[in-house]
């Protein structure tokens, strides 16, 4: 009988050990592989760190070209959202210098108004009196159909924002 039981348990403990080892396999393969290597080929971020786990795919990165980023950012959205499944991804920006955090949150309530008012040629403007205001090198304003990207760069620091837009009475045109 108490051989019976240890086998029960052997066999048991190597089923488990083949699960989680062929789980984390595809993990490996399937998914964190084909993510570091669309994350590689990015010209306008570095990876600053990938975490999967069992309900979130977190992407940490830094934006080295904020012009062509948004673009890449799509793209790696949609790559990542692919391979993971039922996963929610998050993709988060870490350019957040405080002398740069403290521009943008001066800012927040003209910025917050063109956003909900849906004036988002007011935005680029916004942008550019903040340049001039506190003598940054250098300032964008880009949009797409999903995300508002606000880039500030004044020396060695820079804060880099994605504001996702309300499609809540968002006029439209429809072909």
């Amino acid at each position: 009988m108490q051989w019976r039981k240890s086998t029960i348990g052997l066999s048991l403990l190597a089923t488990l050990t083949l699960l989680f080892g062929v789980w984390f396999l595809y993990q490996k393969l399937e998914v964190e592989s084909p993510l570091r290597g669309e994350i590689g080929q990015l010209q306008s971020a570095t990876l600053n760190n990938l975490e999967i786990g069992r309900d979130k795919i977190q992407i940490d990165l830094s934006v080295t070209k904020p012009e062509i980023f948004p673009q890449e950012y799509r793209e790696l959205m949609d790559t990542a959202s692919k391979l993971a499944g039922d996963k929610q991804v998050v993709i988060r920006v870490g350019n957040k210098s405080e002398s740069m955090k403290d521009i943008w949150q001066s800012g927040q309530f003209v910025f917050t108004e063109a956003m909900d008012l849906h004036q988002y040629s007011r935005i680029p403007e916004l942008v550019n009196e903040w340049k001039d205001t506190h003598q940054l090198d250098q300032v964008s304003a880009l949009m797409d159909d999903a995300n508002i990207y606000i880039y500030l760069k004044k020396g060695t620091e820079d804060f880099y924002a994605i504001v996702p837009r309300s499609e809540e009475k968002e006029v439209t045109a429809h072909a």
